[in-house]
């Protein structure tokens, strides 16, 4: 039998965010912050468990993917678009109060504009993942407090587009404008499917029906017995 070589070093890695998790857990601290130390552990700078950085980007990008996609399925597709408000606006003020804070320390260390603009879109944004977390361990995920943070953080994300255009045209190296039109289109489909879900509530997939009874063609279907 053939075994990946990424699971020795997956499972390791959840023992050991499961055990640190625990241990936080029970100092009343959240979860995330168990994550984050696990992987200072073993990561290369810590006991050099795993020190394979394409196998690390990888159990990365499964764990961001796992934690959104179970903190998705609580998400509400209508309190999103009837918060659209917040979003814009917040995300916004967010974007313009980081660059205007970083602009006077910039111009007295004489940094060049561009520069300037890219830290303040750096301190804008959050890590959508970590802030999510957090709120589901604080039980405020479903509050006014938590939807609004959650439509401002996809908001950012968002944002980013926008931001990466502004700072190609700013460059002396300007981006490819083929994978910007593709990011573009991307964010406008994302956009169109979550206030389709929005209106409509439900969303029927094919097959959805015989999915959920269980009976699919040249099956016995248990409920015949």
């Amino acid at each position: 039998m053939h075994l990946d070589p990424a699971m020795p070093y997956l499972v390791g890695a959840i023992l050991g965010i499961l055990l640190l998790g625990l241990l936080l857990r029970s100092m009343r601290q959240p979860y995330v912050i168990g994550y984050l130390l696990a992987g200072i552990v073993i990561g290369p700078h810590g006991f050099a468990l795993i020190q394979d950085d394409e196998l690390l980007a990888r159990l990365g990008a499964i764990g961001v993917v796992l934690l959104l996609f179970f903190i998705g399925m609580e998400v509400s597709p209508r309190k999103l678009v009837d918060n659209w408000k917040v979003a814009v606006i917040g995300t916004l003020l967010q974007i313009v109060i980081s660059v205007g804070c970083v602009l006077p320390l910039g111009l007295y260390l004489e940094l060049p504009v561009e520069r300037i603009v890219l830290i303040g879109f750096v301190i804008s944004l959050s890590s959508t993942a970590v802030v999510l977390k957090l709120l589901q361990d604080w039980k405020e995920f479903d509050s006014k407090v938590g939807q609004n943070v959650l439509v401002i953080l996809l908001a950012q994300d968002l944002a980013i587009i926008p931001m990466l255009m502004i700072l190609a045209g700013m460059g002396e190296h300007h981006a490819d404008t083929g994978s910007i039109w593709l990011q573009i289109v991307g964010s406008i489909v994302i956009v169109a499917i979550v206030g389709y879900i929005a209106v409509k509530e439900t969303i029927r997939l094919p097959l959805s029906k015989l999915l959920r009874n269980d009976s699919f063609p040249g099956c016995v279907n248990k409920h015949n017995y």
